[in-house]
């Protein structure tokens, strides 16, 4: 918890809920720009983090559900920011929805019809794929228009691949979704032959996940351009235009002084995250035998320089 200092919102709380778990880079993300936005204001933060990306099963999700909702009644916030989709559905919905509390939510990928947002109480950004722009970027590289999706076997990855498929496919996204390291590089062999490009989203929730040997697996198997909007996935695809987890923290924390100082959530619109970031993964453009347009190389952040660097001949010895 957050020691508050003397500030204008001095005796004032804040409850985070997060939907995941102090050590995912998303959550991370959201935590740091919370705390930039509430710096020297006085409230006091309190986090509780559901940990339902480590843990799969319907009963964990409930129960850390009411866990949240217990913390609410011996806390006592001012306002509650609910990140992510598992804090809407197990929290939000059945406990705080069109209650006097303010709630503000972020990172939410389902459709908000599902949770009835907005409503009088709640309030909050949407979490925007940023994929139509790394979609485009793909199809241009590509040989063909036959596009696979990879990720973990878990809720919100089949919510966005099926948002990807309706959006930008027409029905014919070829999806991998997987549970283990084992199942991750039988699929992303077989989708190397069978898809043109492929968007290796996220691979959180995938078990016996080892950074390193996938990077190096990757580096050694990728044959088709690959693409991501995760910031920390930038080392296992080709092009990244990755959303910025701050932004969402950022946004919740000032809307939540917005409230604490008169607003109230009816009168503040739901919003959608805007801010993104282009990476070119020059190690993947090589594995994959591309030639990456000039004007590409120069809008975007370049890494994986040094696999070039390692094939250079070295100089002949001066007689």
């Amino acid at each position: 918890m957050a020691s508050p200092a003397r500030g204008p919102f001095s005796g004032k709380k804040i409850l985070w809920v997060d939907s995941y778990n102090s050590d995912y880079e998303w959550s991370s993300g959201i935590e740091k720009g919370l705390r930039v936005a509430l710096y020297g204001t006085g409230v006091e933060l309190k986090i509780f983090h559901m940990d339902t990306k480590r843990h799969l099963e319907e009963d964990f999700h409930r129960q850390a559900g009411r866990r949240a909702r217990k913390i609410i009644e011996e806390f006592r916030p001012d306002v509650v920011i609910a990140s992510d989709d598992h804090a809407q559905r197990y929290l939000v919905v059945p406990y705080l929805k069109d209650t006097a509390l303010p709630v503000i939510f972020c990172g939410v990928n389902e459709d908000l019809a599902t949770y009835g947002y907005p409503c009088r109480n709640v309030t909050g950004m949407i979490e925007d794929e940023m994929a139509e722009g790394l979609v485009m970027h793909l199809r241009r590289l590509a040989k063909g228009d036959r596009a696979g999706f990879m990720g973990a076997d878990v809720h919100t990855m089949r919510i966005i691949a099926d948002q990807y498929n309706k959006q930008f496919f027409d029905g014919q996204l070829r999806c991998y979704l997987v549970r283990s390291f084992a199942e991750f590089k039988e699929a992303f062999l077989r989708a190397q032959q069978e898809v043109d490009f492929l968007l290796f989203r996220n691979h959180s929730g995938i078990t016996g996940w080892d950074a390193a040997k996938a990077e190096a697996f990757v580096a050694a198997h990728t044959a088709v351009p690959t693409g991501t909007v995760l910031p920390w996935m930038q080392s296992f695809n080709l092009l990244t235009i990755a959303k910025v987890p701050e932004e969402q923290g950022e946004y919740a924390a000032t809307t939540a002084l917005r409230i604490l100082a008169g607003a109230r959530p009816v009168e503040l619109p739901v919003v959608r995250n805007h801010l993104a970031h282009l990476v070119v993964n020059l190690k993947m453009a090589k594995a994959a035998g591309l030639v990456l347009p000039v004007s590409l190389l120069q809008t975007a952040e370049v890494i994986g320089q040094e696999v070039y660097k390692e094939d250079a001949a070295p100089l002949p010895e001066g007689r």
